[in-house]
């Protein structure tokens, strides 16, 4: 069985890395990724600033543990599988960077602590009334399949929580608005409590008391580790997110069967018998199966025409401009500890948030290292036909007055990222239940599958996860992987 990938992100690597661990019937693997190198949005810069190295990253720069989930300690244990584990740093519940996060309002930052009962500079009644309202708000209408991330927030609890925590929370995490964003999508697990049990308490209270019964066989190697992380908050690397990449590429490498090929573009993509055909730059290829990680609308510059409804379906995913830029002081200039600050829409700011860095410093280190996201769904508000030096102007004008910075940056950076952030907009599980039943009137069933960012979760542990479940759930039980397996 030849199998292509196409993208060498996070999620076509991770793809190609567990068809190896899952010893499936391969001959070949070919991954194609039109740039000069692996790892997609997950870019990290090395800096040195008076003796001391600091990591830049253009991209994520922790992944998070707090829940437990599969797919977080999935992520984890890929990286220990990398022999990545002398590299990886774990921060704590108790670490400011965990206990530690603000909301910019009302013209100073604001530590995120809601009281049980009394007001706080961002919420005007003590959690207890609104978790009162919660519990006493009707649940929504059966017809309701779908609703925004603002309106579902707004109704079971209140507006404001929506407009002064909710909001800034979700540009941090996807540059959108809550008021486009999908609730079902991107509140899955709260917008299913409401549905069976009438609100999200009751639904968290019954899963407390009935914890679900994960698939013990097929994911014993991760419930076997919950327990070592039960405590922890996220973690990351010391030189930088792409060293996971870049290892993810080292490891496939060795494999005589696996062809990882950089600036070698796909141009064309269309179903040949029983066959899928590829023309990319540098070759034409037949293969049994084609797993595409691009972003959706990238599936559009080379899928065959005859498949005009699925290429429709795929441009409907609307991605946010993003723009980074990183400021680095050679002393340590925070007012204090922790991840950083978001910025809600009411406070009519052009960044979305910063985040701090050097929190995670050793003692020894004295420097301050900012990353200030704008763009996202204000893209076009603030920084329209801007020069990478205005918005570079822009952004520090703006934290300095938020920190109370006195001096200029030792060094700084920008990075422009264009359709960095698919938006899970309303309606979008039925956007993704359309495309899958379009690939299969095109007579596309397990011929092509699509992974990434754009479908099931934005960050790197829905990636890694997805593409471990696209190979031991759906690829594996596939008709060829059966046949070629007797």
């Amino acid at each position: 069985m030849k199998i292509a990938i196409i993208g060498g992100g996070i999620s076509g690597l991770s793809t190609a890395y567990y068809l190896k661990k899952f010893s499936l019937p391969v001959t070949e693997i070919v991954l194609y990724e039109a740039s000069s190198r692996f790892g997609g949005w997950i870019d990290s810069k090395k800096v040195t600033l008076n003796n001391e190295d600091i990591y830049l990253e253009k991209g994520p720069r922790t992944l998070r543990l707090t829940t437990g989930e599969l797919k977080e300690i999935n992520s984890i244990k890929l990286a220990n599988d990398l022999n990545l584990s002398s590299n990886i740093e774990i921060i704590s519940k108790n670490h400011p960077a965990s206990v530690n996060r603000y909301i910019y309002f009302n013209g100073q930052i604001n530590v995120i602590k809601p009281k049980l009962i009394g007001k706080t500079p961002l919420m005007s009644k003590g959690l207890f009334r609104y978790l009162l309202k919660e519990l006493r708000s009707p649940k929504r209408d059966s017809s309701v399949e779908d609703e925004t991330i603002w309106s579902f927030i707004s109704r079971r609890l209140d507006s404001e929580i929506a407009e002064n925590l909710i909001d800034p929370v979700f540009k941090g995490i996807t540059g959108g608005d809550v008021r486009n964003l999908s609730a079902a999508a991107l509140l899955k697990t709260f917008y299913q409590y409401e549905d069976t049990f009438g609100s999200i308490s009751k639904g968290a209270f019954n899963k407390a008391r009935n914890p679900i019964m994960e698939n013990y066989e097929k994911y014993h190697d991760l419930l076997e580790l919950r327990d070592k992380y039960r405590h922890q908050s996220v973690w990351r690397f010391k030189d930088g997110m792409q060293k996971f990449t870049e290892r993810l590429a080292e490891e496939l490498s060795k494999y005589e069967n696996v062809k990882l090929c950089l600036n070698d573009p796909v141009k064309s993509v269309s179903r040949k018998n029983d066959k899928m055909s590829i023309i990319s730059k540098n070759s034409h290829q037949d293969f049994d199966m084609v797993i595409s990680s691009v972003y959706s609308k990238i599936n559009n510059q080379f899928l065959s025409d005859e498949y005009v409804s699925l290429k429709e379906s795929l441009s409907k995913i609307e991605a946010v401009n993003m723009v980074v830029v990183n400021f680095v002081f050679k002393d340590d200039l925070l007012p204090f500890k922790g991840f950083g600050y978001l910025v809600p829409t009411n406070q009519k700011s052009p960044i979305l948030g910063c985040i701090f860095d050097s929190v995670f410093n050793k003692p020894q280190e004295k420097n301050t290292c900012l990353t200030v996201m704008l763009g996202g769904a204000w893209y076009d508000e603030y920084l329209k036909n801007k020069s990478s030096d205005q918005i570079k102007k822009l952004a520090f004008t703006e934290v300095r007055k938020h920190l109370n910075i006195k001096v200029d940056p030792d060094y700084e950076d920008i990075s422009i990222l264009k359709e960095a952030i698919p938006q899970y907009r309303v309606g979008h599980n039925k956007l993704l239940s359309q495309i899958k039943n379009q690939i299969k009137e095109y007579g596309l069933s397990e011929k092509l599958y699509l992974t990434g960012f754009s479908y099931d979760g934005i960050g790197i542990n829905d990636c890694i996860f997805n593409a471990r479940k696209l190979v031991q759930d759906e690829i594996s039980n596939s008709r060829i992987v059966k046949n070629l397996s007797r």
